[in-house]
């Protein structure tokens, strides 16, 4: 079974070998590159890829599409310049095929930004049919089927990003392109949460955090609380007022939330860190306690161990702070099960003498 990698690509001399050569060597590469000024395509062609041309049109979608275009296998998997195929993918994706025929498939994105990997899943597989799949809207571009929401399974592939790295992102002009776009799609509707949560996480991740929380605030009061980006926003602005010093302010704008969104561990998460900032003792036991019993969720984008290890790791502190040893011990080593140094060393300190 043949599977056509599809990438469009600028100016990613940084990163494009690294993805190539993450891809099996049975699959067809596919690079659409949009206007590189370096070595990307030099890079590209020297690694076995099929590299095409497309004039840059502020559109990803009509790129993505001018990709697939060119694939000759039988399914398309989407992959982006700063991103990595993990190991097993060719087998999980054979598995998949044998299990889901003619189905598309969501792979897990593992986000690594600012020290800590976000888990969101997003659909990257799918037949090659053309007139069946195909991309839509300018930024942020959605894959749709027959016009309509795509109907998926998982393939259990999980990809790497570290797009969000803060001086690839900025040094390769990749933030302002995305700015550009954004700003553009707010002028021609300027209520548009959606876009507004993605600004303001792109200013989140290249360290604006005032031109953030504008966005994230605007973004707030459009109130798409049924969107799954939303709590995703709830709990990035939360950070930033923390960040800010403003975790009671924080603390007032998430609490109402954790009767709406009673599976999202991240929101528990939080609102046990600011329990800690603002000194409401009772309460950090108890939402930390929540996070892991709602456990790592699948459904929102999500940052690793904060319903399992992460969690467990700040009852220990809690506990060890409270004289509750024996506890302490015990969150700290559930936390050390997922080689979390931190919870390691302060168990090698609580057993020392």
């Amino acid at each position: 079974m043949l599977v056509s990698v599809c990438m469009i690509v600028r100016d990613e001399e940084c990163n494009i070998e690294r993805a190539l050569q993450s891809i099996p060597d049975s699959y067809e590469k596919i690079v659409v590159d949009t206007g590189s000024k370096d070595a990307t395509v030099e890079i590209a062609n020297r690694n076995g890829a099929v590299v095409k041309y497309f004039d840059w049109i502020q559109d990803y979608s009509a790129a993505r599409n001018y990709s697939m275009s060119f694939a000759s296998g039988q399914y398309i998997l989407i992959l982006d310049a700063d991103e990595v195929l993990a190991d097993h993918t060719e087998q999980q994706i054979r598995e998949f095929v044998e299990v889901f025929p003619g189905k598309a498939g969501t792979v897990s994105v593992e986000n690594w930004i600012k020290d800590e990997w976000h888990t969101h899943r997003s659909i990257r597989l799918f037949p090659n049919d053309v007139s069946t799949f195909y991309y839509q809207g300018k930024v942020h571009e959605t894959l749709c089927q027959q016009g309509k929401d795509v109907l998926f399974e998982n393939t259990g592939v999980t990809i790497y990003h570290y797009g969000y790295e803060e001086e690839l992102y900025q040094n390769g002009g990749k933030a302002q392109r995305y700015l550009d776009l954004y700003q553009q799609c707010l002028l021609e509707n300027p209520d548009d949460g959606y876009m507004l949560y993605q600004l303001g996480k792109l200013y989140f991740s290249i360290g604006e955090k005032e031109r953030a929380l504008d966005a994230l605030e605007r973004c707030l009061a459009v109130n798409e609380q049924n969107n799954l980006y939303y709590p995703v926003m709830l709990v990035m602005l939360g950070y930033i007022l923390k960040d800010i010093g403003q975790s009671k302010l924080a603390e007032e704008l998430l609490e109402p939330f954790t009767n709406v969104y009673m599976d999202y561990p991240d929101i528990f998460f939080l609102l046990g860190l600011l329990a800690m900032d603002t000194g409401r003792i009772r309460e950090i036991e108890a939402y930390f306690s929540q996070a892991i019993k709602i456990g790592e969720t699948k459904k929102y984008s999500s940052v690793k161990g904060v319903g399992s290890f992460k969690a467990a790791y700040n009852l220990g502190v809690y506990y060890e702070v409270t004289g509750n040893r024996e506890m302490a011990i015990k969150h700290y080593r559930q936390s050390a099960q997922h080689e979390f140094h931190p919870a390691i060393e302060r168990l090698q300190n609580l057993k020392k003498p």
